[in-house]
């Protein structure tokens, strides 16, 4: 395909894809990466363990496409497998994105990310909207908000970016190989917070992705109010105590921001009393929406959050 972005090396595309048991989608997630319509794209693929055939499907892809590298590792997780391939990443590539293992991209997603990369200065990322799709990608009737605030008050109680939707150029990735993380939520979500904090991020409102939704999913989004509620008391059990460790990892790693530094602080110091208190007046750290705002800081109040 056609574009007016050039292909030389210097402004090389290398999509990361962790997989893990994903035979049944794998096929077409690839398919719609190579009818790109940036010319300069590559894929490495790490597998997880997966017990399926879908290393299989990577080894027959690898065969027949020369811009495509995969390799099999032991089941350490979807962070730490990400984690992984961004160290093994291409350290001629001027772009780097993630890549979930059942979803399909429009054609012109990647060129659309690198055109507003080349337009911000410093460590930057790019993300954007997702359309929900069902397996069949059909596009469901409930969609996600796509109007949204990026910031690093936003990044240290919440993550507006789907690793699905990321790229990244070199600067910000050698800075994150530098410094991860052993505790982390989502491997996404550190990248917000790292490009808010040292440099500058571009959120798409317009979606270049069908994001699918089934059972299968390892990480999913749903479409419904009453379904993202549920959802979010569902991960806020399972992961209490999360948000402490990654921003304990967060503050160990980056503290050359003092009004930024001094908002983890006080997020931290919300575990007691009377910083837990203070904490639901902070303006300067917020959610999307204006309901979780307060849901949160409910939480905060009864020591749910950390």
């Amino acid at each position: 395909m056609s574009s007016d972005i050039g292909g030389d090396a210097n402004g090389k595309v290398q999509i990361l894809l962790s997989t893990y048991n994903g035979e049944e989608y794998i096929r077409e997630q690839l398919d719609s990466i190579l009818a790109q319509s940036y010319p300069d794209v590559d894929i490495l693929a790490r597998d997880d363990g997966s017990k399926d055939d879908t290393f299989v499907i990577l080894k027959e892809y690898e065969e027949l496409h020369s811009n495509i590298r995969v390799y099999q590792g032991e089941n350490i997780g979807v962070n730490r497998s990400f984690f992984e391939l961004l160290k093994k990443s291409d350290k001629k590539a001027a772009y780097i994105g993630f890549c979930d293992q059942d979803d399909y991209w429009l054609p012109q997603k990647i060129e659309q990310a690198v055109k507003q990369l080349k337009r911000l200065k410093g460590p930057a990322l790019y993300c954007g909207a997702k359309t929900l799709v069902d397996e069949n990608l059909e596009i469901l009737k409930n969609q996600q908000n796509a109007h949204v605030n990026p910031g690093f008050g936003n990044a240290v109680i919440e993550s507006i970016c789907s690793g699905c939707t990321t790229l990244m150029n070199r600067e910000l990735v050698e800075i994150l190989i530098r410094r991860l993380p052993e505790n982390v939520i989502h491997h996404d979500w550190w990248c917000y917070m790292a490009a808010a904090y040292l440099g500058s991020m571009y959120y798409d409102e317009q979606s270049y992705i069908y994001y699918r939704q089934h059972q299968g999913n390892e990480v999913g989004a749903s479409g419904s109010a009453i379904a993202q509620i549920r959802a979010k008391a569902r991960d806020l059990k399972k992961r209490h105590g999360d948000l402490k460790k990654q921003l304990s990892d967060f503050k160990r790693f980056y503290h050359t921001e003092p009004q930024k530094d001094a908002l983890v602080d006080a997020i931290l110091k919300a575990e007691k009393f009377p910083d837990r208190f203070t904490i639901l007046f902070d303006k300067r750290w917020y959610r999307q929406s204006a309901f979780d705002n307060w849901v949160v800081r409910g939480l905060f109040l009864l020591n749910r959050m950390l």
